[in-house]
Formats: structure tokens, sequence, C-alpha cells
């Protein structure tokens, strides 16, 4: 049985209400369509609003990267001003005379006369001193 079929066979009044079952059903059809439709677009603004958020964070480091080059370029002109300040020390104390060397008497060693060779020192020598 086809639908021209039944929907000629009916009475007027039944065929109205056929009519309106299909509208009702195409109705709620949108609604649930419509639905859906707010459900994706309230996701898709609340991922809009962490996008966004998130730009913000983003544009924030932005913001700060001239800053922390402005504190490197301050860092490295101290590190090179001090690194000069070295240099010049170090030709100083190079065109400066040398130093002196002294042999000082360590363990078993008493002070010799220049020339002389070690010597050592015994238990009796060390309660004189």
């Amino acid at each position: 049985m086809s639908r021209p079929s039944i929907e000629m066979n009916l009475p007027p009044s039944l065929l109205n209400f056929y009519q309106k079952q299909q509208e009702y059903a195409g109705l709620q059809a949108l609604r649930e369509a419509s639905a859906d439709l707010v459900a994706r677009a309230e996701k898709l603004a609340e991922m809009s609003n962490i996008m966004a958020d998130g730009g913000e964070a983003i544009g924030g480091v932005l913001r700060n990267w001239p800053h922390v080059f402005s504190i490197l370029s301050l860092f490295t002109a101290q590190m090179e001003k001090a690194s000069e300040d070295r240099s010049r020390q170090e030709d100083e104390e190079d065109e400066g005379p040398l130093p002196c060397l002294v042999r000082l008497a360590y363990g078993g060693e008493t002070p010799s006369v220049e020339g002389s060779g070690p010597a050592t020192i015994t238990a009796s020598d060390k309660t004189k001193q």
C-alpha cells in the first residue's frame, strides 16, 4: 500500500490530522537539530574562550621579551667590563716586578744556608725550637 492510496481513503479531518503529525515530527527533528547546533556552538564558544586566555598568556610572555633582552644586555655589558678590568689587571701585574721566591721549612727539613743540602731535624731538635 502506498501513501497516496491511504491519504485518498481517509476522511479530510484524519488527513489533516496526519499532515499535522508529519509537521510536528519535522518540528521535533528541527528542535533536536537546533539543540545539537546550540550545544556545538556553546562548546565552540568555550574553546574560543580557552584559546583567548591562552592568547593573552602568550601576549604577556611576548611583552616581557624586550625586558628580558634589556636585562641580558646589561649583564653582558657588565661581564665585558669585568673581563676588560681583569685583562688590564693581568697586564699591569705582568709589567710589575717578579715576586721573590722564598723556601720555607716544611716537615723534616730545617732552614738551610744556600748551597748546602737539605738538613733533617731530629726529635731533640724539635723540642729545642
